[in-house]
């Protein structure tokens, strides 16, 4: 069966430009949202701060900037120099009140150690608090390993998760993605993403944001070259297979450290394409889907009967069916719902009532069943006013497609999303939910999308 597709004509679905604060000479990258402005790591001149200044062998800070009008940006600065050592640091994350920061650094700090090409002084995770407009109380992270590295730290929306990278024993090559759960008021054992996550080479750089979506780039999946940007989802306890962005995001040059906004539809991420790291700025370009397919169901009941047999109607005959399932079901037609897709096989036995001899014993009928191949939207058809509905969209049982975005539309046009959302409707009513998603460019450069919808009863 063929795939229903639109041909979407724009070239990428997003619009990319370079910051005006990237300076091209020196490295910027990994921005992160904070108080109206943009953190991020550079290893640019700072006036305030001249004892990291050293040819090739320079020393990345915190640096911070904010808005200048409509369009512009101010001269950026160090955030803080409370945090601010005489070795690496950065990247940060923020909780959502901007009082806590987690931030990569050196562990050993000392100036009188300082060697900065000392491969031995590993990365760390460290916290800091801003009490009365100053960083203080500096923490180390508690896993942190004077042997491995722990760095790229991305704290989750309600805080309550922290992902990172590092290099510690037990992973699965390189550097692997973690995670550690709060745990009163320190971090649970650190948890690794797992093998449809992590490779044999280097995944790092997380970014997690709404709907549980996780952004990290890796240079063992399979991309574009060097470092690609990717997102994945844990849904019922099971990552889901990463997605590859867009190809106006991700480039054959390396392209990690990416932000992105509440609305999905504007963020930054860092590249190194313009052969210096520098951040980049992207928003959705507009798109809409037509043509949305109401979803087919899957048929799995069938009536069955028999054809072959013609028995004399004075002969009380048994009719006995053997599914596979471990219970006969007797008569002449029996209605039977298989559990799902499978190879299956279906036998018929027909038994003399009265001498319970076999009169006849049918040949074994095999059959397979598919689902239709189609987008799919698994939900609950029948709400409440006010009351939330989970939608998904990770059942999409699609043979060629590979899939790279998620648009939902809940009757207020199509926002971008993930395979997992939720939607609360506020009036009673019928409503038409749809789902767009696209695929990979194909070899002439044009985007395929497919939409489907599907109906919801408020009550």
């Amino acid at each position: 069966m063929l795939i229903k597709t639109e041909l979407c004509a724009q070239s990428d679905l997003y619009i990319v430009k370079p910051t005006q604060f990237s300076s091209r000479i020196y490295n910027e990258f990994s921005p992160v949202f904070y108080k109206g402005g943009i953190v991020f790591c550079s290893d640019q001149n700072d006036n305030s701060l001249m004892s990291y200044k050293g040819g090739q062998n320079r020393l990345f800070k915190i640096f911070f900037v904010t808005k200048k009008g409509s369009s512009g940006w101010t001269h950026p600065k160090i955030l803080a120099k409370g945090i601010t050592s005489a070795f690496n640091d950065g990247p940060a994350t923020f909780n959502e009140n901007g009082n806590i920061i987690y931030y990569s650094r050196n562990n050993s700090i000392e100036n009188a150690l300082r060697n900065i090409s000392d491969t031995s002084n590993k990365l760390g995770i460290y916290s800091a608090e801003l009490v009365d407009g100053i960083w203080t109380n500096i923490k180390p992270f508690t896993y942190n390993n004077p042997l491995y590295s722990f760095c790229t730290p991305a704290l989750t929306p309600d805080g309550d998760r922290i992902y990172f990278s590092s290099d510690m024993p037990g992973g699965y090559g390189g550097m692997d993605l973690y995670y550690c759960d709060r745990l009163n008021n320190d971090w649970d054992k650190p948890v690794n993403l797992g093998p449809v996550i992590n490779t044999s080479k280097n995944e790092s750089f997380p970014f997690a944001c709404r709907f549980g979506k996780l952004f990290f780039a890796s240079d063992g999946h399979k991309g574009f070259g060097g470092k690609d940007l990717f997102y994945t989802q844990e849904i019922n306890k099971e990552w889901i297979s990463p997605v590859h962005l867009d190809s106006a995001i991700n480039s054959t040059a390396d392209d990690f450290g990416i932000v992105i906004d509440s609305t999905f539809e504007n963020g930054y991420f860092s590249s190194n394409r313009q052969k210096t790291d520098d951040i980049f700025s992207f928003s959705l370009a507009p798109l809409e889907f037509t043509n949305c397919d109401t979803i087919k169901e899957n048929k799995y009941c069938f009536t069955f009967y028999d054809e072959k047999q013609r028995l004399i109607d004075t002969i009380p005959a048994i009719y006995q069916w053997d599914f596979g399932d471990g219970i006969m079901h007797l008569g002449k037609e029996v209605k039977y719902c298989f559990p799902g897709p499978g190879k299956y096989s279906v036998k018929l036995t027909i038994i003399d009532g009265l001498t319970h001899d076999t009169i006849a014993k049918q040949v074994e009928y095999k059959t397979e069943l598919e689902n239709i191949n189609q987008a799919n939207i698994n939900s609950d058809k029948v709400g409440l006013v006010d009351k939330s509905i989970s939608f998904k969209g990770v059942l999409t049982d699609l043979k060629g497609f590979r899939i790279t975005d998620y648009f939902w539309n809940f009757g207020d046009g199509f926002k971008p999303g993930g395979p997992l959302i939720s939607n609360t409707f506020k009036n009673k009513g019928d409503y038409i939910v749809k789902l767009g998603l696209l695929s990979e460019k194909d070899s002439l450069g044009v985007i395929p999308k497919i939409c489907v919808m599907k109906k919801i009863v408020i009550k």
